[in-house]
């Protein structure tokens, strides 16, 4: 699946992927996705490459206007040409800055030009009325409590 502008946050483990053509790995997550199409909303829960937020293309917003590579949000290995310490780098990361906290896509150009920002709880849970649900997303809003991620504070990794 490919991004969409709206607001989601990753809520399982990290899954590794690799291919022939890619040097270093990448990794996929199961994704709780509010997102809008002609002004109405749909609930899904998707696999997406989290990867893509940190690719060199990818800008994240920080303070509501500033904005920086979101390639520079992690830290680099010591040994560019090392893809297994490449992907540790970007696994350690995305674990602890990127899982469960909630993200808003804020445009999409092409498939792996995102620019994103970190929202809070409160402005994830903020559900637009008549939402369409997918059965996965529905059984998230009827269990929203359950969910420890939206009792955390808004993460702001810079």
């Amino acid at each position: 699946m490919l991004f969409k502008k709206g607001k989601l946050v990753f809520i399982e483990a990290l899954k590794e992927e690799s291919s022939e053509e890619l040097a270093i790995p990448y990794f996929t997550a199961k994704a709780l996705v509010i997102s809008e199409i002609d002004g109405q909303y749909y609930g899904t829960v998707e696999v997406l490459n989290i990867s893509d937020l940190i690719q060199k293309t990818s800008n994240y917003v920080y303070d509501g206007v500033n904005i920086r590579e979101a390639h520079k949000l992690y830290t680099w290995p010591v040994n560019l040409g090392d893809s297994k310490a490449w992907g540790d780098s970007k696994r350690i990361f995305l674990e602890q800055q990127v899982m469960n906290f909630p993200i808003n896509i804020l445009s999409v150009q092409e498939d792996k030009h995102l620019t994103w920002e970190f929202i809070s709880p409160e402005q994830f849970k903020n559900i637009s009325a008549g939402l369409q649900a997918s059965p996965e997303f529905q059984n998230y809003l009827d269990h929203k409590e359950e969910y420890f991620f939206l009792r955390k504070e808004k993460n702001e990794p810079i």
